[in-house]
């Protein structure tokens, strides 16, 4: 690429030279750049095509993730949300080390203890973490579908000043990674305001059926009541967080 400073400038193609006028002057350059059949043909690029087929994959186990957890996510104020989800279901592929390149999946990388260990616990809002609302301790029996909350103290929770009440949903999700497919199951939404005093909490949920690993995710989220519906915030206190995978 070079940059034309003659007399004669010119735009459009003469040759193998193309021209065209920009805010930085008159720049000419020669034909470039990646071609479409030489990438799906060319030896040079077969790592490229390897981790287009990967990037693929790991595109529809993230959109259909995200779907089926749309409501909760919308009300996180997160500008790349889809992007978190991609680059999570990404980063745990990239644990599966016994399939070549090309052909590693994200549900190989999910058993390994590395890829487990960036699931579980995993906050949708970057920014909070279960622990900044919940203090105490909880018992999950997940085959059972069941969530314990011992003594939960609503008054050690912070409160958004346009929030009066505070929602909470356990969410389980059964995500076949072959398919890929999710299917999700939830709890009856408890509301609790701030007045509340201090009270032991349980949720229970159907366990979806199917092939796949189970996700179970605990979703905190500040909303108000009106004529018994709850409207959510979108929020950036709010947290949606796996708390096991099996």
């Amino acid at each position: 690429m070079a940059k034309n400073t003659g007399l004669i400038k010119f735009t459009g193609k003469v040759g193998h030279l193309s021209a065209r006028q920009t805010q930085y002057g008159n720049i000419i350059s020669t034909p470039g750049g990646f071609k479409g059949e030489r990438i799906k043909t060319e030896e040079p690029y077969e790592v490229t095509r390897q981790l287009g087929t990967e990037f693929g994959r790991c595109s529809k186990i993230a959109s259909q993730l995200y779907s089926a957890l749309a409501f909760y996510l919308k009300t996180l104020p997160h500008p790349h949300m889809y992007g978190s989800v991609q680059s999570l279901i990404t980063n745990i592929k990239g644990f599966d080390a016994t399939s070549p390149k090309g052909q590693r999946t994200f549900g190989i990388g999910l058993q390994t203890e590395q890829g487990r260990k960036m699931m579980h616990h995993f906050s949708f809002n970057p920014k909070r973490s279960l622990g900044s609302i919940m203090e105490q301790s909880y018992d999950l029996v997940m085959e059972d579908g069941l969530l314990l909350v011992p003594n939960f103290d609503v008054q050690q929770v912070s409160f958004p000043k346009k929030a009066e009440r505070l929602g909470i949903q356990l969410a389980l999700l059964r995500l076949d990674a072959e398919a890929p497919s999710c299917r999700m199951e939830t709890s009856p939404l408890i509301l609790v305001s701030k007045e509340d005093e201090i009270a032991d909490i349980r949720l229970e949920a159907a366990v979806p059926e199917g092939e796949g690993f189970l996700l179970a995710l605990l979703y905190f989220g500040f909303c108000n009541e009106v004529a018994g519906e709850a409207y959510f915030l979108r929020h950036p206190k709010n947290v949606l967080e796996v708390i096991g995978v099996l």
